[in-house]
This record gives structure tokens, sequence and C-alpha cells, in this order.
């Protein structure tokens, strides 16, 4: 009874591996658009605006320890989008918490500052 079944499924899998197949094969290749860097609040020095730049001291490996910022960029801290001012306040405040900073390779502006956590 269950010979049926089994044969029923593994032929549908089939077929569907059959047409899946050319079209992945027409897929256009993966290109990394950003990259990040993870560091801690305590070693990034923050501008006094969007429009200025955001160090990482101490990154070692770093390929670009200096990133643009923009009107477009995020500063998420436990989940919630804040103010850059806010964010260095943070960051100030609270030494040694895990931080993200997201940049677009092409021009190496920002995307995002996220704290995970509080």
């Amino acid at each position: 009874m269950n010979s049926p079944i089994k044969t029923l499924i593994s032929a549908s899998l089939l077929a569907l591996a059959a047409i899946t197949g050319p079209a992945r094969a027409q897929m256009p290749p993966n290109v990394v658009l950003e990259n990040s860097v993870e560091t801690t609040t305590d070693q990034v020095i923050f501008p006094s605006g969007l429009d200025g730049r955001v160090d990482v001291r101490h990154c070692l490996g770093c390929l670009h320890a200096t990133l643009q910022l923009d009107q477009n960029t995020r500063c998420i801290l436990a989940g919630h989008t804040v103010s850059l001012r806010d964010m260095a306040a943070f960051a100030r405040q609270n030494g040694g918490k895990p931080l993200t900073i997201s940049y677009r390779l092409r021009d190496l502006v920002v995307s995002r500052i996220a704290v995970l956590e509080k």
C-alpha cells in the first residue's frame, strides 16, 4: 500500500527537479552588494551628523575602517530606529556592546549601524 504512494512522491520530486534545473541555470551569478564590520560600541567614533564619517578603531583585518554616512543611514538600537545622536550617546555610555556596521561595497556608504541588545 505504501509502495504506490512512495512511487508517486518519487516521480513528483523527479519531475520538479527536471523543471527547476533549467530555471536555475538561467539565473545570474550571485553578487555581493554589502559588507559589514563587527566591533563593539567602545571601538567606534561617531560623527556629529549624517554627512560625516564613522571610524572603527583597532579594526584588524578591516579593509575599510572609515566609512561614509548619508541621509539614508539607519541606526538601530535593540530593534528600534534611533537617531545618530542617540546611537552615539548609547555607545559612549555602554562600552563593549556588540555593534555591526553594514556598508555598500560600491561606495563605502553605511546603510545601517546596529546594536542588537541594550
